[in-house]
């Protein structure tokens, strides 16, 4: 499915046209070139990956955290996913403002602004006296996570060449995946000795070491003039054709956000019995096996139309979900884990699918439509997800998750 078109690195008067990076194309054969070639267009990804390891842990972090959240202020699973939902409904707040701010001022004022406002969110989160102010903060985390990530994906996408576009964005991916595992673990390490408050508080200073990549940051990168900034409106017969990308970039944020990052790590320890390291640990375990998914997705992202490999993913996850749903001993929730893991490798896939239809630089509304719809699965899952688990048990909510994402996997492949 892949359609190559000129970066945004190449278009006359880019933030790249002062210092032009030589992109090698695909060879006389029709082969992809060797990986060598790849450095020159991967060392200015660098600082991106930088700044993806440095704020990807503050997601990874709260899972292993929410039964501590939920024994300490008596909270049902509906009522522990707002913690996730809110955060999530910061993040959908922001988008389009974000979008339009790096159209603007560009791509390192939005991250840093970004950065600020997760800083204060997060220390604000551990120092928060009660349930109430502790949603205060995890919007605010959204509100600046929104403006950090986006700006930052944004800036990746445009600077790959569609020949590299998929394996490229799956380093990104397994660069986060790394932190979250990494977040995840210590969270729970520091959480059973310590308690949650520490975390959080905790991540504030890990968040200041991105400014040493303030110099390495373009700071024309990102900016549009204003009549770009403003966005020509797609024809009708494009969004048609992005509409799919949409909806499977919503369905694959309602499953991770309800399944994964909410009721997982509740049935792990009303269920099945598991302390917050033990659940860190099992989490890490997920983790990873989205890490080595990735390597394998990787291989063939480039080489085989998109589509069938995210519905591939997406049938694991709900795999996944009914081992998690049925099991009783710990190893079928590392099972459960691991296949759910393994599943959401292709978590890269609706974005390079965007940027693939799209053909060129993506708008502001291009931008904010996907995050929207990213956002809107993330806060409807902890609720939907949660919700479900209140009334018909948790075991059925797992169950059924994954099928939710199975759907969006076949409308992307069917449209």
């Amino acid at each position: 499915m892949s359609s190559v078109h000129p970066t945004r690195a190449s278009q006359p008067g880019g933030p790249a046209d002062a210092a032009r990076i030589p992109v090698a194309g695909p060879q006389s054969d029709g082969t992809f070139p060797p990986w060598l070639d790849v450095a020159p267009v991967l060392r200015p990804l660098l600082p991106l990956y930088g700044l993806d390891v440095l704020t990807a842990f503050t997601v990874g972090m709260v899972p292993p955290l929410l039964p501590l959240l939920a024994a300490g202020w008596d909270l049902s699973a509906a009522e522990a996913g707002l913690v996730n939902a809110v955060y999530a409904a910061g993040r959908l707040c922001g988008s389009y403002p974000a979008s339009r701010l790096r159209a603007r001022l560009g791509t390192r004022a939005a991250v840093f602004l970004g950065l600020a406002l997760l800083i204060l969110g997060a220390v604000g989160c551990g120092l928060a006296p009660g349930l109430p102010l502790f949603l205060a903060g995890r919007v605010l985390m959204g509100l600046g996570a929104s403006c950090t990530f986006l700006a930052v994906f944004a800036e990746l996408l445009e600077l790959t060449p569609p020949p590299w576009r998929g394996r490229l964005t799956n380093v990104f991916e397994a660069v986060a995946i790394l932190s979250l595992a990494i977040g995840g673990v210590l969270a729970a390490a520091i959480a059973g000795r310590a308690g949650w408050r520490p975390v959080f508080v905790g991540a504030g200073p890990v968040l200041l070491v991105t400014v040493v990549f303030w110099p390495h940051l373009d700071p024309r990168a990102g900016r549009r003039p204003p009549a770009a900034a403003a966005g020509t409106v797609p024809a009708p017969v494009a969004w048609r054709r992005l509409l799919p990308v949409h909806a499977a970039s919503l369905s694959m944020a309602l499953t991770w956000a309800g399944l994964f990052s909410t009721l997982v790590p509740l049935i792990g320890s009303a269920r099945y019995g598991l302390s917050s390291g033990a659940l860190g640990l099992a989490l890490g375990a997920g983790y990873l096996a989205e890490l080595i998914g990735l390597l394998g997705v990787s291989l063939i992202v480039d080489r085989l139309p998109r589509e069938p490999v995210f519905l591939a993913g997406a049938a694991s996850v709900a795999v996944g979900g009914l081992f998690l749903a049925v099991g009783v001993h710990p190893g079928t929730f590392v099972l459960g884990l691991v296949l759910v893991g393994g599943g959401f490798a292709v978590w890269m896939i609706p974005a390079t699918v965007l940027a693939d239809r799209v053909g060129g630089p993506l708008s502001p509304a291009h931008l904010a439509t996907y995050r929207i719809a990213m956002d809107t699965g993330m806060i409807a899952g902890p609720l939907v997800v949660g919700g479900l688990a209140s009334v018909a048990g948790d075991r059925l909510a797992v169950g059924v998750a994954g099928f939710a994402l199975v759907a969006g996997a076949l409308a992307l492949a069917r449209w």
